[in-house]
């Protein structure tokens, strides 16, 4: 079944993705600004902490020790998953609040690493 317009369906949301690559940027500006690179950081819970330190992998510092190509392979998947997540929000209807939420959650997130792996 194909939604009829863009307000109908959850690309009504996209918005909130929006806000999330803004909000994903500050904090970075924030930890930029505030922090020092590989210092203490700041407690947050017993099991997570907030430091400045550069990953130039994935998660876990996945592929951090090759030459740079990881970058483009990341950018790009990045790109395929926000395209990827953008046409499962086109196909939900408005009213999927936690799914669409899901979505263009994951969609900033993916956004938000975009532009940090290009800058």
């Amino acid at each position: 079944m194909m939604i009829a317009s863009w307000k109908q369906s959850g690309l009504r949301w996209s918005w909130l993705a929006l806000i999330v690559v803004v909000l994903d940027q500050l904090a970075k500006l924030a930890i930029l600004d505030g922090l020092p690179y590989g210092g203490p950081g700041i407690n947050v819970l017993p099991f997570f902490n907030i430091v400045h330190v550069y990953n130039t992998g994935a998660a876990f510092s996945f592929l951090a020790d090759q030459p740079g190509w990881q970058r483009w392979f990341f950018a790009l998947f990045a790109l395929g998953v926000s395209a990827a997540m953008a046409v499962g929000l086109r196909r939900q209807a408005a009213n999927q609040l936690w799914l669409n939420l899901a979505f263009v959650l994951v969609i900033g997130g993916a956004i938000g690493n975009l532009i940090d792996r290009l800058v």
